[in-house]
C-alpha cells in the first residue's frame, strides 16, 4: 500500500496505471507541481512545449483559438476540442513528435497539475525499458480511447 499521498496521487493516473511503488517513486524525484488560476492559458497553440502536464484537480479546456498560434490566420471562431480534468494529461502530442502545441489548453476552473519535462521524462524512459513501455501503452491506450470517442461524436452527429 502506498503511504505517501503525492505517490497516491500519481498512482491514482491511468497514465502510470501497472507501475511499481519504486517506479512511481523514480517518477515523482522528477515532478513539479503546479497550481493554475481560471482563465490562465496554461498552453498555447504554436507554442513549443517540453513537458507534459497531468491534472490532479480543476478543469481545462482544449481548443483551437479564433486566432491561430502562428499568427497566420484567423478562425471564424475558436473551435473547443476536449475537456479535461482530474487524472486527464496534456501536452503529449509535443513530447512525442517535437513539434509545438496543436492546440490551445486553458483553465475552466482553478486547479493544480503535476508537470514533468520531457527532459526528465526522457531520462527516466531511458534508465528503465518497464517504465518506458508501461507509460507508452497507456497513452497509447487513452489516445485510441479519445479517437473511439471522437469516431463516436462524429457518427452521432452524422447518421440520418
Amino acid at each position: 500500500m502506498i503511504e505517501n499521498n503525492s505517490l497516491q496521487i500519481l498512482s491514482s493516473f491511468e497514465i502510470f496505471k501497472g507501475l511499481t511503488e519504486v517506479e512511481l517513486k523514480e517518477i515523482h524525484t522528477k515532478c513539479q507541481r503546479v497550481k493554475f488560476k481560471e482563465s490562465e492559458i496554461l498552453m498555447k497553440e504554436g507554442q513549443i512545449n517540453s513537458a507534459i502536464y497531468i491534472i490532479i484537480k480543476g478543469q481545462v479546456e482544449v481548443c483551437l483559438p479564433e486566432q491561430s498560434g502562428e499568427a497566420k490566420y484567423k478562425r471564424p471562431t475558436k473551435v473547443k476540442l476536449a475537456v479535461e480534468q482530474g487524472g486527464d494529461f496534456f501536452g503529449e502530442y509535443s513530447l512525442i513528435d517535437s513539434k509545438p502545441a496543436s492546440a490551445s489548453v486553458i483553465a475552466t476552473n482553478a486547479g493544480e497539475l503535476i508537470k514533468i519535462t520531457k527532459y526528465n521524462l526522457d531520462n527516466i524512459l531511458s534508465n528503465s525499458d518497464r517504465i518506458a513501455k508501461t507509460v507508452y501503452l497507456n497513452i497509447l491506450k487513452i489516445l485510441v480511447g479519445r479517437l473511439r470517442h471522437i469516431n463516436k461524436e462524429y457518427d452521432e452527429i452524422y447518421v440520418l
